[in-house]
């Protein structure tokens, strides 16, 4: 059975995440902010998921701290296959506008646990030579649209991705980002129809998945991500696709 540990678990994306690499037949390691947002998801799982999903509330940012968690988690599963860093899919327009230094500090912290926790499964991932770390995004253009966008952490994950890409290739072990498109936002699914026309283009009506049908686009790395590394995948529409 393969293992993930999944980061950032309280973001919906990112339980959506957790919840289908469980029914793909993983077994999954996924950490929260709170013991409360821990427990709530697992008790919403079914019982056979239940058995498979070890829950987690991660510690504070401090190497040492980070490596032992993971190695524990690795230790419980019997392995590490994959490691996803999610992050919650916030406005980082309005954290500016709301408060300059709260947003620095806080995109200093984002990129400081990006750094901490992919270094902390490298080193697990490059005893066995095998292995895929995957940064899920949202892409940054849908804020014309009324997405959330994160640009100053998109693009600092980007460039670190990319550079730990190159040291990791000699472990055989892959990083990759995964950039997400247009899919039914709550805050978007009862606008009516002068909101549905944000994603026609042209003379296109294009169905927009729900976020549920969009996660299944994480298998594209999970079964072909390991032939490739330090590349931005994207996918689901509304963003450009690069040859």
């Amino acid at each position: 059975m393969k293992t993930a540990y999944v980061h950032h678990a309280e973001s919906i994306a990112v339980q959506v995440m957790a919840v289908h690499l469980l029914q793909r037949g993983l077994q999954v390691t996924a950490s929260f902010a709170t013991v409360k947002q821990a427990e709530k998801f697992h008790s919403e799982l079914s019982v056979h998921d239940q058995n498979n999903c070890q829950i987690i509330v991660a510690p504070d940012i401090q190497l040492k701290d980070v490596e032992s968690l993971l190695s524990a988690s690795a230790e419980h599963m019997q392995g590490l296959d994959f490691y996803i860093h999610g992050s919650s899919w916030t406005d980082e327009q309005v954290e500016l506008e709301g408060d300059p230094l709260a947003f620095a500090l806080t995109s200093q912290r984002q990129l400081s646990e990006l750094f901490l926790y992919t270094r902390a499964a490298g080193n697990i991932m490059a005893r066995k030579q095998k292995g895929q770390m995957v940064i899920p995004m949202l892409a940054d253009m849908l804020h014309y649209s009324g997405f959330p966008s994160s640009p100053v952490y998109n693009q600092g994950a980007l460039a670190y991705a990319k550079s730990f890409a190159k040291e990791m290739t000699p472990f055989r072990v892959a990083v990759n980002t995964l950039t997400w498109g247009f899919y039914c936002a709550e805050n978007h699914m009862n606008a009516g129809r002068n909101r549905r026309k944000i994603y026609d283009m042209y003379t296109l009506k294009p169905a927009v998945p729900e976020l549920e049908e969009l996660i299944q686009g994480l298998g594209l790395l999970l079964d072909y991500g390991q032939g490739m590394s330090g590349q931005n995948i994207t996918w689901g529409y509304g963003i450009p696709s690069v040859l």
